[in-house]
């Protein structure tokens, strides 16, 4: 016996063995002649495993299998009602292979016994091995249809985060926060899972995003013309950040947000793809929630009586969001709570674009490399843990008077310092009230990564159209007139090779701000313009970086 095992698991070494000892030390052919074949089931039986649980089989997404003991059933459509489970069941008999057909509502108890009735009086199946059968069936199958349902609520659950987070991911998350030049290997990583260019922007977004579950949160607002790259930009931060806490969205009707439960907005990161897919009352409700914390609603309903009487729900929220626009003003509330950034629109950042395409298409790039960085810094968003931070120097700091919505702006930087503490979490001190510190280090990564946010402020125009306004003058300065050069929509559209709407919308802007003028000409000839406002956006920056330098330099 000894000699056939070790032959045995040589051949198969996972296949289980078990050695059965007869009664009286029979061999198995007396055992047979004493007790017969009941007698060695029963004996073999002491020593089988335990049965496998029974499961159901995923054939597709309309048909389960599941295998009884008498018959193996495959169950046609499943009913999401909960009141009822009505299903049409293809019933295979195990030992004839003969199939049965029928519909049947298996939470309809003298339906299923009818049903084994019948099955057993006209195909001579076991009515009571059947009904075990289907009661077990049920079973499983309101299993799977809760775990469904719980699917749809939360589409990616904890689990995602227990398979990314093992212990030695969270020591190696812990490590890479602990070192220092934090935020200079956080943008390394940045670039590494594909953000190509962008320093400046990534780099802010990524606080932004990380706020989702601080106390202090920070919406983003980002703005840029078509096909330039908002999209890419925005869902590759979001990428970067646990995946079970994103929300992403495209179109967002008025009554969209009414509809999540108490508590299906609390520490997420909302991602909204076009802010021209949120329809006007869904724009009041999303700043309502970003300023408020919570949605309220009101309607009307009947009481167990019949009576009409108010009726109240609260939605609590707490969530971080990045929305990409193409719009250069949109509602003057709703830009207001954001940090506005914009998109690089540059010749040489569209050449890195390409560059970065051809490589990934040649299989240069390398996807495991992107992929590892992502879940690095998921994995460091799991292990920050929420604290309130206290900045000592926050009446030391005053941004230019000359930006516009201040108050909010400035709310916006001073939440900006706490997230950058918080990331520095792991290197900083707490005070007796178990508060993180901010350092004067914090302040001065804060001002160099948020100050492109701040310039927007300033500036009159919005990013795109001062970089295209920027462009223009570029042009108008090499003609031989210099300044007083009078020009056409042609001709920039032909220098800068843009579309003639997004041409047209740069002028309409340019034309109300009273940057340029009409000199001569008509709509039907076609009108020459001249730059009326020589800024220089240089300049102001310096004077910007310069006054907040002095300032940091004085703490």
């Amino acid at each position: 016996m000894e000699n056939i095992i070790s032959q045995i698991q040589q051949i198969r070494p996972s296949l289980p063995i078990s050695m059965v000892q007869l009664q009286d030390g029979d061999s198995l052919n007396d055992a047979w002649l004493k007790y017969g074949v009941e007698g060695i089931r029963h004996a073999i039986n002491d020593y089988l495993p335990e049965e496998p649980i029974q499961e159901l089989e995923m054939l597709n997404g309309y048909k389960i299998r599941f295998k009884g003991k008498l018959a193996t059933y495959i169950v046609i459509g499943l009913a999401m009602d909960m009141q009822n489970m009505k299903v049409t069941l293809n019933v295979i008999d195990n030992a004839t292979e003969k199939k049965h057909r029928l519909k049947v509502d298996l939470y309809e108890f003298t339906n299923v016994q009818h049903q084994c009735r019948e099955l057993s009086e006209k195909q001579g199946m076991d009515s009571d091995q059947l009904e075990a059968d289907l009661i077990l069936l049920t079973d499983l199958l309101e299993r799977h249809r809760d775990s469904l349902i719980e699917a749809e609520m939360n589409p990616i659950t904890e689990l995602y985060s227990e398979k990314e987070l093992t212990p030695k991911a969270a020591e190696k998350a812990v490590e890479f926060l602990s070192k220092p030049q934090l935020m200079e290997n956080i943008d390394r990583l940045l670039e590494q899972s594909g953000i190509i260019g962008e320093e400046d922007n990534r780099r802010t977004l990524f606080v932004i995003a990380s706020s989702y579950k601080m106390p202090r949160l920070l919406h983003g607002l980002i703005q840029g013309t078509s096909g330039e790259g908002k999209s890419h930009l925005l869902n590759s931060i979001g990428k970067c950040m646990p995946q079970e806490d994103v929300m992403s969205m495209t179109r967002i009707t008025n009554k969209h947000f009414y509809h999540y439960k108490d508590k299906e907005l609390l520490n997420k990161l909302i991602l909204i793809q076009d802010f021209d897919g949120v329809e006007p009352d869904a724009q009041y409700a999303f700043r309502e929630m970003q300023s408020a914390g919570f949605l309220d609603s009101q309607s009307v309903g009947k009481d167990h009586f019949g009576n009409l009487v108010k009726k109240q729900k609260r939605i609590q929220t707490h969530f971080a969001s990045l929305i990409a626009t193409t719009k250069a003003e949109i509602y003057y509330d709703n830009m207001s709570r954001s940090v506005v950034v914009g998109v690089d629109e540059s010749q040489e950042q569209t050449l890195r674009i390409i560059q970065e395409q051809n490589r990934k298409i040649a299989g240069i790039t390398n996807s495991d490399s992107e992929e590892q960085a992502r879940q690095l810094l998921r994995n460091c968003m799991r292990v920050l843990r929420s604290y309130e931070v206290v900045n000592p120097f926050a009446d030391k700091l005053m941004l230019p008077l000359e930006a516009k919505m201040l108050r909010r702006l400035n709310s916006q930087f001073q939440n900006f310092v706490s997230q950058i503490t918080i990331l520095h979490q792991y290197q900083r001190k707490t005070d007796d009230k178990g508060r993180l510190v901010t350092t004067k280090e914090d302040i001065r990564k804060a001002v160099d990564i948020f100050f492109n946010a701040i310039i927007i402020k300033v500036d009159e125009l919005d990013g795109s159209t001062r970089q295209f306004f920027e462009r223009m003058k570029m042009y108008v300065r090499k003609q031989p007139k210099g300044t007083t050069h009078r020009f056409m929509v042609k001709d920039i559209r032909q220098e800068m090779n843009i579309g003639t709407t997004t041409a047209f919308k740069y002028f309409k802007i340019l034309r109300e701000l009273e940057y340029i003028q009409i000199m001569e000409g008509s709509e039907n000839k076609g009108l020459k313009y001249v730059v009326s406002h020589w800024d220089d956006m240089t300049k102001i920056k310096a004077k910007v970086r310069d006054d907040l330098n002095r300032q940091l330099d004085e703490l």
